[in-house]
């Protein structure tokens, strides 16, 4: 539901901001209580995304590359890997480092995931009138730009 923007003032953004990561907090406690046995949750995705580009990192990159800390990483993994979707190994040229590789089944819900998520990107965009469209490219990089700043 949108609203028509009002004249744009500091603290009508820094509401807008708020709301717009409150929104993001909501939805993904409801993609996680939609989540049906045997997929992929919204937070599996994510640290899973690496590992569609490269079939073997290691634990740390796989954190790096999601966004969350390692422990965190450690403690999913282990999680997808009792479910049989991801194989840690210990590498072969340093011990102390464990290496993550999708298993073919966690290839399969990966791909079922990322067509999933793909797919409401779309219905998002193409919900936007063409001048939002113009915009949502450039607004969404400088939004990430200022995220990672914070």
């Amino acid at each position: 539901m949108r609203t028509e923007p009002a004249t744009a003032t500091l603290t009508g953004f820094e509401a807008a901001w708020d709301d717009f990561f409150a929104a993001i907090r909501r939805a993904r406690g409801r993609a996680a209580a939609r989540e049906r046995e045997g997929e992929l949750t919204l937070s599996q995705h994510n640290l899973l995304t690496a590992l569609h580009h490269q079939p073997s990192l290691p634990v740390g990159e796989v954190a790096l590359a999601a966004g969350v800390a390692p422990p965190t990483a450690t403690r999913m993994l282990g999680q997808l890997e009792r479910a049989g979707v991801v194989r840690r190994e210990a590498s072969v040229t340093d011990r102390r480092v464990v290496t993550v590789s999708l298993t073919p089944r966690g290839r399969e819900l990966l791909a079922k995931k990322r067509a999933t998520v793909s797919a409401k990107r779309r219905d998002f965009f193409e919900s936007l009138t063409d001048a939002e469209r113009a915009h949502s490219e450039g607004l969404l990089r400088g939004m990430a730009e200022l995220i990672e700043q914070l």
